[in-house]
């Protein structure tokens, strides 16, 4: 790991590093994980995705509710206060396969309504955005 690049040059040296590189990488993918957030333009079933691909490539074991505590913390604040006004709830207290089909859903909707509600959300405050999204979506 602290060799400078190019300095494995014979296919034995090759091989080795091919063999263990997963066992070198898998701390930062971990860690990874735990700084994920959601991206400007990505949609939540994006993320959600995103997030399960580093998840299986960390090769680590969360129990459900911490995957889940992760998976929530990497949403913006503005966002989970719209998500619980639309599940008229705590979004905290779904099970991780039911927040992926509020994912997926918020997702669809935001598609279909796409262009107005990004109009609107980059013409006026975030406050306005948010209500104009959720009437976009009841």
């Amino acid at each position: 790991m602290g060799l400078p690049g190019d300095n494995i040059t014979t296919w034995a040296q090759q091989a080795f590093n091919n063999k263990y590189r997963d066992y070198c990488r898998s701390k930062d993918n971990k860690e990874e994980i735990f700084r994920m957030t959601l991206g400007h333009d990505e949609s939540l079933a994006d993320y959600e995705e995103r997030f399960q691909l580093k998840y299986k490539r960390a090769r680590c074991t969360l129990d459900p509710e911490s995957l889940k505590l992760v998976l929530i913390r990497g949403i913006r604040e503005d966002l989970l206060e719209t998500l619980n006004m639309l599940l008229g709830g705590d979004i905290y207290k779904l099970s991780y396969g039911d927040i992926k089909t509020v994912f997926k859903n918020h997702s669809r909707a935001t598609k279909k309504k796409g262009r107005v509600t990004q109009d609107l959300a980059n013409s006026s405050s975030s406050n306005t955005s948010i209500k104009s999204e959720i009437g976009n979506m009841l």
